[in-house]
């Protein structure tokens, strides 16, 4: 029997004529869909998933144009679609043509987030989520990843035009969504297991459970990768047996409504999911909130900051961006240098250096800088500034989201200043593009060392004195600096650099391999670039400094941040 049946379909055609509010058309099916599963049930057909198109995206169209008509995007609160309830919207222009206006999304405030609150408080405390067994939960997972796979070119084109990308990279970004729904559903059960401890004293029986859920979640997500962050915490929380609360980036809000309405339509139970569009202050106590159990958020760490300060000692889970550095060791030849300036580059301007991950810096030594760095100049002459949408070529750089061109420049200027040497100048990204964007070229800085300061405006918030080599840039702007040996490099990123996300080395040395791997935390990358996850890796900080104090994507790491720890006892009576 179909899902989409003739009523289906007409309450979903209801439903976006009555401008998509009200209660969600799959979400009034749930009881009785839940009712019909067993462990001989189907997962979705490609029949109910392409049925279910007009529902899945929340517009017909994204514009692409000035002038084109532009959706609104609706909050997820309580089972049901609603505008903020100040009625008060937000209008978002794309980063690629300030003239072209994407959507509008709710400003939310503090009326919304209490209703949120309040009602996953209630879904925690009515013990659902003690009744629901993992194979269902799994099953939703599921038809998630299937409905996933259907629509791979829609979900591509909507991550390409909210926030610029290359396809190349927009693939990235989804299919880590997609690899993470078949990664977490397939190794769950295999990895969450209780552990019975051997009998100590007759009598007596000790075992140990981490996977219990911790509670309410609120997951707050960034604006560079926004189906492939989202979605690792989305699925981790509900396996784990989590309501959430899904706080993504306003400029993804088409992304967040696409992701909460895939997990309805692949099953999920409605009373788990809900979604807060808004900005800053308007709903910063949705992170605060005492009935919230844990808090995952992903971004700046003066947001982390700021909600850890609220939060005392409850849970909260945090990854950022960081300044990470490559070593690169002497004695390659001209070609294998080449390939290692090529890899670089790639690491300092994909996604338009907009990686938590991107490469910050190049060390090593005088001699091997001085070949190498020529060589990252002429492979950054290969990629073009323009528009990373359409057809363009995979080194193309994007516009700056988080930066205002002006800073770029400015930063330039006050380098030359302070006597380092500017190998690659950058400038404004040409034509009728660079008028309407925050794009510049990539800009290639050599001379600095761990002490380098420089004082200037930033972004129109005031001057700034920052020092370059800890201070992380995302603009494409690669900084070069000569150290004296491999053991100085190590000092640096373990003494120096408050940010250990990743850290990239070139050599084949394996002495420097292993003081390297009894020495620094985070992602450590041999002979690779610092943005890579080939397959699925955990990533993340060492959890210890600024980058942050969670990692994800193995599946013990991503659960441990929403589950509880049991350690049990029995005794015969």
């Amino acid at each position: 029997m179909p899902l989409v049946d003739q009523q289906l379909a007409q309450d979903l055609r209801a439903f976006n004529e009555c401008g998509q509010l009200g209660k969600d058309p799959l979400a009034v099916r749930y009881a009785e869909r839940r009712k019909g599963y067993s462990l001989f049930a189907r997962t979705m057909s490609d029949a109910d998933i392409e049925s279910l198109k007009p529902y899945l995206f929340c517009y017909q169209t994204i514009p692409t144009r000035p002038g084109e008509a532009k959706p609104t995007v609706r909050n997820f609160i309580a089972a049901e679609w609603r505008a903020p309830a100040s009625g008060e919207h937000a209008e978002i222009a794309s980063p690629a043509d300030k003239r072209i206006k994407l959507f509008d999304v709710p400003a939310s405030g503090k009326q919304d987030v209490e209703a949120a609150l309040a009602y996953g408080d209630a879904v925690w405390k009515s013990m659902a989520w003690a009744d629901e067994g993992l194979a269902y939960r799994k099953q939703v997972i599921k038809n998630l990843s299937r409905i996933l796979n259907y629509f791979t070119e829609e979900y591509l084109h909507e991550i390409r035009q909210q926030v610029p990308k290359t396809r190349l990279e927009a693939q990235k970004d989804f299919f880590e969504a997609k690899r993470c729904a078949d990664h977490l559903e397939g190794s769950f059960e295999a990895s969450i297991k209780g552990e019975m401890v051997p009998d100590m004293m007759p009598g007596q029986k000790f075992w140990r459970d981490a996977w219990l859920p911790a509670g309410l979640a609120c997951i707050i997500t960034p604006m560079n990768f926004i189906w492939g962050i989202p979605m690792i915490h989305l699925a981790g929380a509900y396996l784990t047996g989590c309501p959430w609360i899904l706080k993504g980036h306003p400029y993804a809000a088409l992304t967040n409504t696409s992701m909460v309405r895939a997990f309805l339509a692949a099953g999920a139970d409605p009373r788990f999911i809900q979604k807060v569009e808004g900005f800053g202050k308007g709903i910063a106590n949705i992170a605060t909130d005492a009935r919230v159990a844990v808090v995952a958020v992903t971004g700046s760490s003066d947001t982390a900051r700021s909600i850890s300060a609220g939060r005392g000692l409850a849970r909260t889970r945090f990854e950022g961006g960081g300044c990470n550095w490559s070593w690169v060791d002497d004695g390659y030849n001209d070609e294998e240098l080449n390939r290692i300036a090529v890899r670089l580059t790639y690491a300092k301007l994909g996604l338009s250096s907009h990686k938590c991950t991107g490469l910050q810096g190049v060390t090593s030594s005088r001699a091997t800088l001085d070949r190498l760095v020529p060589m990252i100049g002429a492979e950054m002459d290969r990629w073009t500034a323009a528009d990373p949408r359409g057809e363009a070529p995979d080194k193309t750089l994007g516009p700056l989201i988080v930066h205002k061109a002006q800073t770029v420049l400015d930063l330039v200027s006050e380098a030359r200043k302070a006597g380092l040497k500017v190998v690659r100048e950058g400038g404004r990204a040409p034509g009728e593009y660079g008028q309407n964007a925050e794009a510049v070229k990539p800009v290639l800085i050599d001379g600095i060392t761990p002490q380098t300061k420089l004082k200037h405006d930033w972004d129109g918030k005031g001057v700034r004195e920052y020092t370059v080599a800890t201070t992380e840039f995302f603009m494409p702007v690669l900084a070069a600096m000569a150290l004296p040996d491999f053991e100085a490099f190590v000092r640096f990123c373990l003494f120096e650099n408050p940010h250990d996300l990743a850290t990239s080395i070139w050599t084949r040395d394996d002495h420097k391999l292993q003081r390297a791997r009894r020495t620094l935390g985070g992602m450590l990358k041999e002979n690779d670039g610092t943005d890579s996850a080939l397959d699925w890796e955990e990533f993340g900080a060492s959890t210890i400094g600024e980058s942050g104090n969670m990692g994800v994507g193995e599946v013990q790491a991503t659960v441990s941040i929403y589950a509880r720890r049991q350690k049990g006892r029995h005794f015969v009576f």
